[in-house]
């Protein structure tokens, strides 16, 4: 297979952006509805994902400096919707995980997520819905390989 045109690639990266941009969107109007900030339910999706784990760990998943997630971290835990705990392996750092009450945050949010894929997508066939994220995760992939050949 040849390497596609610099025209299909430039439309590839506006289209990725467009994507990008519409789901960040979609993301914070979501988060209004559940009534938390996107941050946080930013937070709350790394940790669902990624189970305990350190602030450090939370920043570079999310890209941010340590400093601003636990700007994001606090009020959380304040909740109860997060749980922090002293690292047994480094007494300087902590560990946070989810709570029950931050899951159930979480669902709130991926339930009005799925409302709104099942409202935008309600014509499609399941397979073209699962074609779809089938490519979706094969760019992914190639883009994780990329970045780590990249470093």
């Amino acid at each position: 297979m040849t390497a596609p045109q610099h025209d299909a690639l430039e439309g590839l990266i506006d289209a990725l952006a467009d994507l990008t941009r519409r789901h960040r969107n979609l993301t914070v109007r979501l988060a209004r509805e559940s009534g938390r900030p996107a941050s946080q339910v930013a937070v709350l999706a790394v940790l669902a994902r990624l189970g305990e784990c350190r602030i450090a760990e939370l920043a570079e998943e999310l890209l941010v400096d340590p400093s601003v997630v636990s700007r994001h971290v606090n009020p959380l835990e304040q909740d109860g919707s997060i749980e922090r705990r002293q690292d047994p392996a480094d007494a300087r750092a902590a560990l946070v995980r989810l709570t029950p009450k931050g899951e159930e945050a979480l669902g709130e949010v991926r339930r009005l997520r799925r409302r709104h894929l099942e409202s935008a997508l309600g014509d499609w066939e399941e397979d073209d819905v699962a074609g779809l994220s089938e490519v979706l995760g094969t760019v992914a992939r190639f883009l994780d390989a990329t970045q780590e050949v990249t470093r």
